[in-house]
């Protein structure tokens, strides 16, 4: 398509041929006279050169073929068709080819359409993406998150907690301040009130909610935390390679997993606890 648009481009401009792009000139073969001929107007190909006896004949493109200028070429030019993920925004209609664009989520990069790029975790849509330009993402400035659980979420404020609330957890860049009342947290379940933090933390790290809501739930059932689920994950490898034996060897994903789920389930119980406390109006205990 693109040699035989660079070969009749000339054609179809008529640059050097003739001031006025509805003609062009020719010698006749016959009797060797300087001719100006008509070109075919858009729409249509030439048939036949003009002769010192009868004009240019034109005749119409058929269907898939186009012609956009006034032209003296014998051929017509074939409609184009989408490519993936594209839709037709103007189609072929014998004077202009087919106009695409990117589908929705798509945008044009390099005679591809490429996905919309997703923001990182912390940082939100400062301009949506469009079909001729990828999304375009910033980090959120202290105070702000973006919902790690929307795929296209911006940058906003945290929420303030209500009067009649304190805050259990603050927000981060990815998720918003947690806030409940006294009653929520001795009444209802805590997996409620840290659901956007739980699903965050599945998407962000691919954490088992289950069974991080099952450590949390064993630790404020017994009001006490492990001896070892504090420690730093390269304190609690040291701790069970003294305690495997040689013939026993480490699993370090398992590991050092299970010790990112303490460390999670330890942080999350104690500002249950203590808020738990708070509302009950007893000095907190020490942990």
């Amino acid at each position: 398509m693109f040699l035989l648009t660079a070969l009749v481009l000339p054609v179809l401009c008529g640059a050097g041929l003739a001031s006025d792009g509805h003609f062009y000139r020719r010698t006749d073969p016959v009797t060797g006279q300087q001719l100006l001929c008509d070109r075919c107007p858009p729409g249509t190909r030439m048939r036949a050169h003009c002769t010192s006896s009868r004009q240019t004949e034109c005749v119409a493109c058929g269907a898939g073929l186009f012609t956009e200028f006034w032209n003296y070429i014998p051929y017509c030019l074939r409609c184009e068709a989408c490519s993936d993920h594209q839709q037709v925004v103007r189609p072929c209609n014998g004077t202009v080819n087919t106009v695409c664009e990117c589908e929705a989520g798509f945008f044009w990069d390099q005679h591809f359409c490429r996905t919309h790029s997703e923001c990182k975790p912390g940082h939100g849509v400062q301009a949506p993406g469009t079909p001729h330009r990828d999304t375009v993402c910033e980090p959120c400035a202290e105070g702000h998150y973006a919902n790690i659980m929307q795929t296209h979420a911006t940058c906003v404020t945290h929420s303030a907690c209500k009067a009649d609330e304190q805050l259990v957890l603050p927000g981060s860049r990815w998720h918003d301040n947690v806030c409940a009342t006294c009653d929520h947290l001795t009444q209802k379940d805590w997996v409620d009130l840290f659901k956007s933090v739980l699903s965050g933390l599945h998407v962000q790290y691919g954490t088992s909610t289950e069974r991080l809501q099952k450590l949390v739930n064993r630790r404020l059932r017994k009001k006490r935390f492990g001896k070892h689920a504090a420690l730093h994950p390269t304190q609690q490898l040291q701790h069970w390679s003294k305690e495997t034996s040689q013939e026993e060897p480490l699993n370090l994903p398992s590991i050092l997993e299970e010790s990112h789920l303490n460390l999670l389930a330890d942080r999350i119980a104690r500002k249950i606890r203590r808020s738990q406390q708070h509302c009950s109006k007893t000095p907190p205990q020490a942990l």
